[in-house]
């Protein structure tokens, strides 16, 4: 069970200070907003999905000139019928692959009309340029969030839902109608060093939250109960009475924002749990130095600072006026390394500030 420690309200005066800067700079209007998946490379070239459901590439030291993005992979290369349509898109810790998710479709070689299988998606390593293009996996489409990511080693690749056979719409349809033919052993792993498929022996379960600083994951089922090291395979905390998930967002490397009995707490990888005294905390970024960009009115003001999450103390906060109306909870946001800058989605917009 995990270990609770509660401490008494703390009172505190936190003086937020106003920053006035430059408004956020525009670098693409053109982004899908069904799915606006970005990745950011080094030199600040970022690849995004774009409304058209395929892959383009701007440069934060060329906002507005767009390019598009060609992977060396056509879905007939490997027996499947496009056009393909992205439904995720990762880089890699190194910053040297990108994991994506492409949706495609049953040759019409395979007499598939008459049997009820939801639209295969299969799972895409290449490099950052697009090249050396890998299918190592496939699952199927839902309305379910596609959960699969790298370790941060760069060489595994892991997820929910690997389904049980190579990636080929002929071992797919089989699949589909119980042949054992084509079926391979149960797997949630795959090592893209040695090509080896193997099984995480029940840690990912049919849903799992991706720790982005670290090799943790929350995984379970409904709800997420477990915290478990995909670089060991092993379960560090499980308490299978919870009825909320175990983590929501994590916000550091051993440590996730959760809920219980309606209070927000913060919840680390050893199961001990502080509880937030104030105002729920929204964080919507976690930068490089440890410090946060947070809100903690819903999103009407936007801070950055860094957070005590003993206490949930804040510290050092500053108001970053200029992201008001720009920027709320559940945009995605993502922090580029080793700056003191952001990259976030608002609608078809991708753009980037850079912070105080």
């Amino acid at each position: 069970m995990e270990g609770i420690l509660r401490h008494p309200l703390i009172l505190a005066v936190v003086v937020i200070v106003s920053v006035s800067l430059a408004q956020p700079e525009l670098l693409t209007d053109s982004l899908s907003t069904s799915l606006g998946d970005f990745a950011l490379f080094s030199g600040g070239r970022i690849v995004f999905v774009n409304t058209k459901g395929t892959l383009s590439s701007v440069s934060i030291n060329n906002p507005l000139t767009i390019s598009d993005f060609l992977i060396d992979w056509t879905p007939a290369g490997d027996g499947w019928k496009g056009p393909w349509e992205i439904r995720m898109l990762k880089t890699s810790p190194d910053g040297n692959l990108l994991l994506i998710a492409l949706k495609v479709l049953m040759p019409d070689s395979l007499p598939a009309a008459g049997v009820p299988m939801p639209d295969p998606v299969v799972l895409l390593v290449c490099d950052s340029e697009g090249s050396n293009p890998s299918a190592v996996g496939v699952t199927y489409d839902s309305d379910e969030p596609l959960c699969f990511d790298f370790t941060r080693d760069s060489r595994l690749v892991y997820g929910a839902r690997f389904l049980n056979c190579l990636p080929d719409p002929e071992s797919y349809f089989s699949l589909y109608l119980g042949d054992e033919s084509s079926s391979l052993r149960p797997f949630d792993v795959v090592d893209l060093e040695e090509g080896a498929r193997f099984s995480s022996n029940g840690i990912v379960g049919s849903y799992i939250l991706c720790n982005p600083w670290s090799d943790l994951i929350a995984a379970g089922n409904d709800p997420l109960t477990t915290i478990a090291d995909m670089s060991a395979f092993s379960v560090i905390f499980e308490d299978s009475s919870l009825t909320s998930p175990v983590i929501e967002q994590w916000v550091a490397p051993d440590a996730g924002l959760a809920w219980r009995d309606s209070i927000q707490i913060v919840r680390f990888s050893d199961g001990t749990v502080y509880e937030n005294p104030g105002d729920p905390v929204d964080v919507l970024c976690r930068l490089s130095d440890g410090s946060f960009v947070f809100s903690t009115d819903g999103g009407e003001t936007i801070n950055t600072g860094r957070i005590n999450w003993s206490t949930f103390a804040l510290e050092d906060s500053s108001q970053l006026s200029e992201l008001a109306g720009y920027l709320t909870p559940g945009h995605r946001v993502f922090a580029r390394n080793n700056t003191p800058a952001i990259v976030f989605s608002a609608g078809r917009g991708l753009y980037y500030y850079q912070l105080p």
